[in-house]
């Protein structure tokens, strides 16, 4: 049985919990990180040197941050299928979406996050303003631009990179609602929430 080490209400453990969904993968999640605490272990440290989650332990194999997770499971569990990539040039046009989630889109859209959800009354709106502006350019002229007329964002089929960008559409809208999205994503993430992974593990009452 495949671990993954994380507790159920993490954004990047939801990611992977809907990823595994897709494809039909069963993982045994124990509860890490939080409130759970054992996340700075020598044991869990060996395994993960940040000590946050999610971990995914398959056999002698470890692994860390949630979209190398990703990528890790479809390689060795759906080798050759859409979810992951056919081929190299497939696989290659899903992990740029992967990269842009976690490198340009995930760190405004995490400011908002931490100053609503962790600072509540004591954030700086300000600080909320500029990184909403930020998150909404970048949906506005990056996704919204790059999605097609049916479907999901690389094709008829839900790939990894829909996912990665669903978990943060989920967050964007459960902080800020939708009026300020384009149309186009509006379709896409009201798409992607009917898949029963989304379901499941994502849309559980929290950003």
């Amino acid at each position: 049985m495949i671990r993954l080490l994380g507790r159920a209400d993490s954004s990047n453990v939801r990611k992977v919990l809907w990823a595994a969904a897709e494809m039909e993968l069963a993982l045994a999640r124990e509860d890490y990180g939080g409130p759970f605490g054992k996340t700075d272990t020598p044991d869990y440290r060996t395994m993960n040197p940040n000590g946050l989650v999610p971990t995914l332990v398959d056999g002698d194999v470890a692994i860390w941050e949630s979209n190398t997770i990703i990528r890790y499971l479809a390689a060795a569990y759906v080798p050759g299928k859409d979810f992951g990539g056919k081929d190299a040039a497939s696989a290659a046009r899903i992990g740029q979406w992967l990269d842009w989630q976690l490198g340009t889109l995930n760190p405004p859209l995490h400011t908002i996050f931490l100053q609503i959800v962790r600072l509540g009354d004591k954030r700086d709106e300000k600080v909320v303003q500029a990184s909403t502006d930020s998150v909404n350019k970048l949906l506005g002229d990056v996704l919204a631009k790059a999605l097609p007329r049916e479907g999901f964002l690389l094709g008829a089929d839900v790939t990894a990179a829909d996912v990665c960008i669903g978990v943060m559409l989920h967050r964007y809208v459960s902080l800020l609602g939708s009026d300020a999205l384009d149309q186009r994503v509006t379709a896409y993430h009201q798409a992607l929430s009917q898949r029963p992974g989304f379901k499941t593990h994502v849309a559980i009452g929290k950003p």
